[in-house]
């Protein structure tokens, strides 16, 4: 197994075995803590997380793969989320996903070529209310609309 964590790191991770009555509680906290670290959970960070909550690896990646905040590819330093559920895409996703890569200069599920934007359109993120819903680094921003979309990639120095 690979070594990807300073002693610190370990010690962060280790306190979310013991941070709720059920070790496995914590291990959606670690993962988000190592998403944030790495920009990614990697094969490796399964592995030791696995070990570290006393589970196998196959259900660490199941969880991993299963929730869009965490990707097993780096991110970029800013991530950008559209969801494609049915609800949104009929309020316009997949244009809103086609004007938003143009603008932050990355394709759907890449990374801009500085690294400082990710963005990947995901299959849902519970906000069918606000479609086509928008989210940067996993906080809903509202609905994706041309004039939000161009004020974020004001914000993130991409205009």
């Amino acid at each position: 197994m690979t070594k990807s964590f300073t002693p610190e790191q370990e010690k962060v991770l280790q306190g979310w075995t013991t941070h709720y009555p059920y070790p496995m509680m914590g291990l959606l906290m670690a993962m988000r803590q190592v998403q944030e670290w790495h920009s990614c959970v990697t094969t490796a960070d399964e592995e030791f997380l696995a070990a570290l909550f006393k589970t196998t690896v196959t259900h660490v990646h199941g969880v991993v793969t299963f929730y869009p905040s965490f990707t097993t590819e780096p991110a970029g330093r800013r991530r950008v989320c559209l969801c494609r559920g049915l609800s949104c895409r009929l309020k316009g996703s997949s244009e809103m996903a086609r004007y938003l890569s143009e603008r932050l200069g990355a394709p759907d599920g890449g990374v801009s070529g500085d690294g400082s934007v990710g963005f990947e359109t995901v299959e849902c993120l519970g906000a069918c209310d606000c479609g086509p819903a928008l989210s940067v680094d996993d906080e809903l921003v509202g609905p994706a609309t041309k004039e939000s979309v161009d004020h974020l990639a004001s914000e993130l120095g991409k205009a």
